[in-house]
């Protein structure tokens, strides 16, 4: 396991752990036997061990570092491993959608390994999708995040930072992302009449008459009408 291919990981792991006869224990299934049972709890630790072992060394040195806290408890390091690549946040949809867009033929690649590619990076973004069963995700919900998405995509450079923190958003709410769009809008157009007083009043405090000449204004010396 690296930083990047989690989603391929995820479904390799899962079929050798199937053929270790150590996945129902992994995913939560294969409970530990009641205290009352030794002999099946020394089975079942013995097992744990294997599935911890096979799961710890699957992994990339920089992703051991996740699990060190975990490293013997192989249902705690399946889901810590989950809850950090599957970040069910905008941040991490947005890119993934992105990239999936950004998808090309590359020279010298084969149209098989451009289908693999794609279809790769659809499963990353179908993990990414909310999985609960009292709001299932919905077409409707697909059109609102793509719709958000295409928004904050379309930002320019000079809008780098406010499109930073709608990423930060815990979710991307299609009337949320419209409402922030209009504040950030009245901010700064509300700035720009402040730096444009700011700069006016800059220009006409930078008078240039002669502190002798007298006032045009009430024809007393020491000030000029600028300043009367």
């Amino acid at each position: 396991l690296t930083s990047s291919n989690y989603s391929t990981w995820k479904g390799e792991m899962k079929a050798y752990l199937h053929t270790r006869g150590l996945w129902l224990l992994v995913n939560g299934t294969e409970k530990r036997p009641a205290d009352s049972d030794a002999e099946d709890q020394a089975k079942w630790d013995i097992k744990a061990d294997k599935a911890a072992g096979e799961l710890y060394l699957a992994c990339s040195v920089e992703q051991r570092v996740h699990i060190e806290a975990v490293q013997d408890d192989p249902v705690k390091i399946w889901s810590t491993l989950s809850s950090i690549h599957v970040q069910e946040r905008p941040g991490t949809h947005f890119n993934a959608w992105d990239n999936f867009f950004s998808i090309r033929h590359q020279s010298g690649d084969s149209l098989s390994t451009l289908i693999a590619r794609i279809e790769e990076s659809m499963l990353k973004i179908q993990e990414l999708c909310p999985k609960s069963s009292e709001k299932p995700y919905t077409l409707t919900d697909l059109d609102n995040e793509l719709v958000c998405m295409t928004m904050i995509k379309s930002l320019g450079d000079e809008y780098s930072n406010f499109a930073s923190s709608l990423l930060l958003l815990k979710s991307l709410d299609k009337e949320e992302i419209k409402a922030t769009f209009l504040a950030e809008e009245t901010n700064r157009r509300r700035c720009a009449d402040a730096s444009s007083d700011s700069a006016l009043s800059t220009t006409s405090g930078a008078c240039r008459c002669s502190p002798n000449a007298p006032c045009d204004f009430c024809e007393k010396p020491g000030h000029c009408s600028h300043h009367c």
